[in-house]
């Protein structure tokens, strides 16, 4: 089992770095000050004498005549007479505090799907606004529908010179060409979510992501589990997406039966009732013995197609919402693979935060960090785990209200033009 850690005194001293480049620096400084001037006058008997006058409050006050202070008229030309030393009186002034206010460094995250379609990318951008604004990060936030989208997206953010670039890797060959410009330009790179085998293919300093195969592997082992037979639908709604092929791979290495993968396209909610008749057409077909969905969406239209054909067969689903809690809290769903989209979002902001430290203090981030991948164990979440499901979306909530505030109060954050609104 692959796990992941988060270093608090690194993650803490990535924010004191930004947050310091983001202010500049606060300078207050003391100077001693006092106007002085020489005076000098001729006297009967040929001397000279002299004496130091200061300014205080503005008036210059009485003559201070050094003990020696005499110029005899026997002296020598050209040659230097000292009197004796005068003390004066400095006046101690504090100057005004100095504030460099620079710019805060620009990040951008990208993801592969829009906030309003898609629950997780919801709760991913939602909480990747909230660490950017922990870190005094100017961070845009980038959603695409598809492969042209996503790489042009990649060039609009590069234009806005950012230090660093979080980008999801559904489908690395199609973003590979704008992911070598962003490196050529000296922009760090990590990747995250989709695309872990692909992330060294495009020189990705660290990937983060779900270890999708596991995930379907887990999900076979638990229709077994539960007795399922028959052939098992894998409901893939995005074609292109290395992510979910791997999810179906693993659930047909983990399940006893037969694997069918289905694809569909989900564009949005208007495509919905689309993917429910496809659905129904299969299961109406037969030897359907359970449904697999990848994500919310699916999942809701897989439960209205089984509840409308009256069928028994055995359905689950990555990704989780209240509608989903609530299917597998009263027993119309077997479990859900949680794909932990708040950790993704949270450590996608990070990882450029830590390149960025390392590159800070002279130290290689392609050396340091080499391509690592931080793969996390997904959780199956089944009927005795409903009530902890439903506490859960009331914690994603607070965290995309808490996004939605501090975008009100920091129009910093805002996405830039062409880019997708954070949700």
């Amino acid at each position: 089992m692959r796990r992941f850690s988060k270093s608090p005194v690194l993650l803490l001293v990535a924010g004191m770095v930004l947050g310091a480049i983001a202010l500049g620096i606060v300078q207050a400084a003391t100077s001693v000050t006092s106007d002085v001037r020489i005076g000098a006058r001729l006297l009967d008997d040929g001397r000279v004498e002299v004496g130091l006058q200061q300014q205080q409050d503005g008036e210059w006050v009485s003559l201070e005549p050094p003990s020696s202070r005499f110029l005899p008229p026997t002296a020598t030309r050209g040659e230097w007479h000292y009197s004796n030393e005068i003390a004066v009186t400095g006046v101690t002034q504090d100057e005004a505090t100095v504030v460099i206010v620079r710019r805060p460094p620009v990040m951008c995250v990208l993801g592969h799907a829009y906030p309003a379609d898609d629950r997780f990318w919801q709760w991913t951008l939602a909480t990747s606004r909230v660490v950017g604004i922990q870190y005094g990060i100017d961070l845009r936030l980038y959603a695409a529908s598809d492969s042209d989208d996503h790489a042009a997206d990649l060039r609009d953010c590069i234009a806005s010179e950012p230090i660093a670039i979080a980008t999801s890797l559904p489908y690395a060959e199609d973003l590979a060409e704008p992911l070598a410009e962003a490196r050529e330009a000296g922009i760090l790179v990590v990747t995250f979510n989709s695309g872990a085998d692909d992330a060294d293919s495009v020189n990705s300093l660290l990937h983060i992501g779900l270890d999708d195969y596991n995930g379907g592997v887990q999900a076979g082992a638990e229709l077994n589990e539960a007795g399922v037979t028959g052939t098992v639908l894998c409901v893939i709604h995005e074609t292109d997406n290395v992510g979910l092929r791997q999810r179906c791979e693993g659930l047909e290495a983990g399940y006893a039966g037969e694997v069918e993968e289905m694809f569909v396209d989900l564009l949005g909610p208007t495509e919905l009732e689309e993917v429910q008749g496809h659905l129904a057409n299969r299961i109406a077909a037969g030897d359907i013995g359970g449904i697999v969905t990848l994500n919310h969406d699916t999942g809701t239209a897989a439960l209205a197609a089984v509840a409308e054909a009256e069928a028994e067969i055995a359905l689950a689903s990555f990704g989780f919402s209240d509608t989903l809690a609530a299917a597998v809290r009263d027993g119309d769903m077997l479990f859900l693979v949680w794909d932990h989209p708040v950790i993704q979002g949270y450590l996608a902001v990070s990882a450029m935060a830590m390149a960025f430290t390392l590159e800070l203090s002279d130290l290689n981030s392609g050396v340091f960090l080499n391509g690592a991948k931080i793969l996390i164990e997904p959780t199956l979440a089944d009927q005795e785990r409903a009530a902890e499901l439903q506490s859960m979306f009331r914690f994603a909530d607070r965290l995309r209200g808490a996004a939605d505030s501090a975008t009100d109060a920091d129009d910093s954050s805002a996405s830039p033009a062409g880019g997708e609104e954070s949700p």
